[in-house]
């Protein structure tokens, strides 16, 4: 699980595992050890204010209620649901990076939106992340990384004079899950995605398509998501496993899957592009914005960039973004996402405040 990359996030788990920690009850039952459910969806509850005041919704309605759509459509299909309700909600970051909190909150950024080219690729992140929640990852990691300090200082933790103990632990497991849950973890969501995609319907190879996809992105820009690294030796293996599985849960059974790309461009059309990676971001960005080219007959990736973009350096840039090579052929009528520069002229972008369900 891959979470926030600057300092103002540390106080994120000190809330957590300070301010949480006298939830821990052992005559409970639990689904990690320490750590019962209901401590879990505390953590997740509190968290979820500070993840909006540290990055905000995006502020684009219909796509809130679409990405939540799609979520709940793959919760449905789950034997164990773990926690009775979950949470779908897109932060306002140009990061490309997807998160989920013990408890059932889970996110994706703009950026990595910009990024997946179809309906099944989004189902095949949520799943992943829905599997980091089911699994308990995040409080198993809890355990793992400060477990021992916790019956170390035993009845003393709610005392503030440890505040500056706390903040140095929390901060140590941000780094560590910042890095992601680690090999066997990854591997582990990355099947529950790929399962729960095909049970709603969706091709579970489009999970490889982002991918590999991502490989490329990671290449020319630099920014990984999930300890998913260009250059790592687990990134290939991880490339292989999924294509395998993928390859197996088709060949299960004769059912029919959608890849839904159309509706997925569409839907992200006019989606603002780069720019600011969390609300303290003070720097100076040009607007940009996500904008959906139809292709015509006799189109390459250069003849595009230079007619619509004014750069036939841009090329490759289109390329990438659509997850595809420069040598791919287009076909007449295919949607391919563009960046152009400005705003996108909407009347649908909403300001959306955060809802709090006290009842849960």
């Amino acid at each position: 699980m891959s979470l926030f990359k600057h300092k103002a996030c540390y106080r994120i788990f000190f809330f957590l595992f300070f301010g949480s920690i006298s939830l821990f009850n052992p005559s409970s039952t639990f689904s990690v050890p320490f750590i019962d459910k209901e401590t879990e969806l505390a953590m997740g509850q509190q968290a979820d204010k500070e993840v909006i005041a540290q990055f905000g919704l995006y502020g684009d309605k219909s796509l809130q209620l679409y990405v939540n759509e799609i979520g709940q459509k793959l919760v449905l299909n789950l034997s164990d649901k773990e926690f009775n309700k979950y949470f779908f909600k897109v932060v306002d970051s140009s990061e490309i990076n997807a998160f989920a909190l013990p408890g059932g909150y889970i996110y994706v950024t703009r950026g990595i939106l910009a990024t997946i080219n179809s309906e099944a690729e989004l189902a095949g992140i949520l799943g992943h992340e829905i599997g980091h929640v089911t699994q308990h990852h995040g409080a198993k990691q809890v355990v793992r990384t400060i477990g021992a300090q916790i019956l170390a200082i035993g009845a003393a933790i709610a005392n503030p004079k440890n505040a500056g103990e706390w903040l140095v632990l929390s901060s140590q497991l941000f780094n560590q899950i910042n890095l992601g849950y680690g090999r066997e973890a990854e591997l582990e969501s990355d099947a529950h995605g790929l399962l729960s995609a095909y049970q709603a319907g969706y091709d579970p190879r489009s999970m490889v398509d982002f991918l590999r996809g991502l490989r490329q992105h990671e290449m020319m820009t630099g920014q990984s998501y999930h300890s998913f690294q260009a250059t790592h030796p687990d990134t290939k293996e991880r490339i292989i496993k999924t294509g395998s599985l993928s390859e197996s849960i088709i060949n299960r059974e004769n059912k029919p899957v959608t890849k839904n790309r159309k509706e997925y461009l569409n839907r992200i059309r006019g989606m603002s592009f780069g720019g600011k990676k969390h609300r303290g971001d003070r720097k100076n960005y040009k607007k940009k914005f996500i904008d959906i080219y139809e292709v015509q007959p006799g189109d390459t990736f250069k003849s595009i960039a230079v007619k619509e973009l004014g750069d036939e350096r841009e090329d490759l840039t289109i390329a990438v973004l659509n997850g595809k090579r420069l040598e791919d052929s287009l076909k007449p009528g295919e949607l391919l996402k563009l960046v152009r520069p400005g705003s996108y002229q909407t009347d649908t972008i909403l300001e959306i405040r955060p809802d709090i369900d006290r009842t849960q």
